[in-house]
């Protein structure tokens, strides 16, 4: 596998862009475990660093949890990239090891897979499926 080269300002482009959206999602987040009302909600509102899945599984029952598990989820990704920015997986598709061109992950930040893979995962995971 061989190492995408962004120049040192599209790294800090990108970087600040995953930073700015981490901090929105976890903003959301705590907006929407505060607005609950429940003191459970309100005191993982504060520790947003360590939100794990038990904490979200046990209010699901008291938010909209699809709305939430989807910030939770893009805030996973969100970090995930940041931690992945300065290594060499970075900017690589997990997918097939295609390199994801720069317009690419200014546009998605966080994206781990080429827009062929993603269209594939995508599309499979729009096939209907019983519920």
């Amino acid at each position: 596998m061989h190492m995408h080269y962004f120049t040192i300002e599209q790294r800090e482009t990108l970087q600040a862009q995953l930073q700015a959206r981490a901090a929105a999602l976890r903003e959301e987040i705590a907006a929407a475990l505060r607005a609950s009302g429940k003191p459970e909600a309100i005191g993982l509102a504060n520790h947003l660093d360590e939100i794990d899945d038990d904490a979200v599984a046990d209010l699901e029952t008291s938010l909209d949890v699809a709305a939430l598990e989807r910030d939770v989820r893009e805030l996973r990704e969100t970090e995930g990239a940041l931690r992945r920015l300065h290594t060499p997986e970075y900017g690589v598709c997990a997918e097939c090891g295609a390199e994801i061109p720069f317009a690419r992950l200014h546009a998605n930040p966080a994206a781990a897979r080429c827009l062929a893979c993603q269209a594939r995962l995508e599309h499979a995971q729009s096939a209907p499926r019983s519920r």
